[in-house]
């Protein structure tokens, strides 16, 4: 049995403008020690996904109309905000994309990791200082026992994200989502951070949710992919089938994004359009209005997620083409 298993989860926000349908029927799974890369633009729903995991959907405007979310065993949605509590910063952790907005200006790195241990841990808070120096000499940070007693605006962006690692694992959870957990930093420390990350996994033994525009990063942590565009999982399969077989028009496009060495032309495949506004989402098929594929029958119903082939799932009516017309050179190697 998975470790967490999200069923047909529906996440809609009710505004002034409409319905905001920003997580419409989307499924996964994710096992014990397994890293399931979440991919697709801005607006296509996959923070609202994992705030839905956490329960931290605010409401209102903001409602889980529907779905399962198992974790262990038990549905997330159907316990008590006290049972969800426990679970929460526990059981299963969240590194936010934003540091500085997450973590408290007025408190110390040291009691903000402190105060997480001991609302989860038995433990006094001499032994919770003892955890908390221990974590960030976990996540590599120089000199833990000084940077303790520093305040957020002391710290580097690279440093500022460890500590949001280091309050993600202090309780040593199951689950670990992080959402775009290298954002605003630069190369060099985003490499250092997946590396981080990917190494606490093996020594927790922990599944990991990576939330990410970026295929590269995919590629090189990922076991699973989950293709998300406008609220719904277009693709859904390995990482090495996603790369090397893609087979929704829109997954095409996003490996055609990637700069490639191998290739002669200087130009990078652009998907034309922009993800529309959950508020107005097209009839039939979301992705249609921007496909080089679609037909009157995409345009009027809704392709459902399908096993097309073994262990791949995707959203299209016209699989077969796209994997027989798609352009030449696109296939990306996973490093």
């Amino acid at each position: 049995m998975a470790l967490l298993e999200v069923k047909h989860l529906q996440t809609y926000f009710f505004t002034d403008d409409g319905v905001a349908k920003s997580v419409d029927d989307v499924s996964y799974t994710v096992d014990r020690k397994e890293t399931l890369g979440v991919v697709g633009e801005s607006g296509c729903g996959k923070s609202v996904t994992a705030l839905s995991i956490m329960r931290l959907i605010p409401e209102p405007p903001g409602k889980i109309v529907g779905g399962q979310i198992i974790f262990d065993g038990q549905d997330l949605l159907k316990l008590t905000e006290d049972e969800m509590r426990s679970i929460r910063g526990n059981k299963i952790s969240m590194i936010f994309q934003e540091p500085m907005t997450s973590l408290n200006p007025v408190f110390t790195v040291g009691n903000q990791i402190e105060e997480s241990i001991l609302l989860h841990q038995k433990v006094s808070k001499a032994e919770a200082k003892v955890r908390a120096i221990e974590m960030l000499k976990k996540v590599g940070i120089p000199a833990p026992e000084q940077r303790y007693g520093e305040y957020p605006h002391q710290l580097s962006g690279g440093m500022r994200q460890r500590v949001m690692i280091a309050i993600a694992l202090s309780c040593n959870p199951d689950v670990l989502i992080a959402d775009e957990p290298t954002t605003a930093l630069d190369v060099t420390v985003q490499a250092q951070i997946l590396e981080l990350i990917q190494s606490l996994q093996q020594q927790l033994g922990m599944a990991v949710i990576l939330i990410t525009h970026d295929l590269g990063v995919i590629a090189e942590t990922a076991d699973k992919v989950a293709v998300m565009y406008a609220s719904h999982i277009v693709e859904y399969s390995q990482v090495e089938e996603i790369f090397y077989n893609p087979l929704h028009p829109y997954t095409v496009g996003l490996l055609g994004s990637i700069p490639k060495l191998n290739i002669e032309s200087d130009r990078l495949m652009t998907i034309e359009g922009t993800v529309p506004p959950p508020t107005n989402f097209p009839k039939g098929c979301n992705f249609a209005p921007r496909c080089p594929w679609a037909t009157a029958e995409c345009r009027e119903s809704e392709p459902p997620l399908v096993e097309r082939e073994a262990g791949h799932f995707v959203a299209c009516y016209h699989w077969n083409l796209v994997k027989v017309e798609r352009p030449a050179g696109l296939v990306a190697v996973p490093a």
